[in-house]
């Protein structure tokens, strides 16, 4: 039976534990970005609690660091989406050997979660929320539109009448 530990502990431990950004499996991303594997094992904007809801489904130790980012960050266009947190991953004991057999690599763990996120209930609830926040924002933004345009039609433009 494992001891409690407590988060001071936990963090400690984890400074050992392979690191993992959402960069590493967005298939948006290019490898100067941060990208680490190919895109055909990528999925579109993960998440760090994705990457964790695997590690867990895996019965792996996790960090969740919410407030860190990707070095490569400050390389994103003004439209692309920044994506917060890095998960650690407890993938070796301390003999070096791996704790989940099918999962040996940083890299196996990777490819492992760029297949299965897409399938995770959260991510279908979190594409949800976001598809009805973009309905939200178009529809409000084509009130303000409609608004204005009615407005300005019925105004005299120019120096029609200033000439010499």
């Amino acid at each position: 039976m494992e001891k409690k530990i407590d988060e001071k502990e936990l963090l400690e431990l984890s400074k050992k534990w392979a690191m993992f950004y959402p960069n590493y499996i967005n298939s948006l991303r290019t490898y100067a970005q941060g990208r680490k594997i190919a895109k055909k094992d990528c999925c579109d904007n993960p998440t760090a609690l994705e990457i964790a809801h695997i590690a867990s489904a895996l019965k792996l130790r996790f960090v969740l660091e919410r407030a860190k980012l990707h070095p490569r960050t400050f390389m994103l266009k003004p439209n692309q989406v920044i994506l917060p947190g890095r998960v650690r991953v407890e993938l070796w004991n301390e003999k070096k050997e791996p704790i989940n057999k099918t999962i040996p690599t940083r890299k196996a763990f990777m490819e492992f979660a760029g297949q299965k996120i897409p399938t995770l209930k959260i991510r279908h609830e979190r594409i949800k929320q976001v598809q009805a926040r973009l309905q939200a924002q178009q529809a409000a933004a084509e009130k303000v539109n409609t608004k204005n345009s009615k407005k300005g039609r019925n105004k005299k433009r120019g120096k029609k009448g200033k000439r010499r």
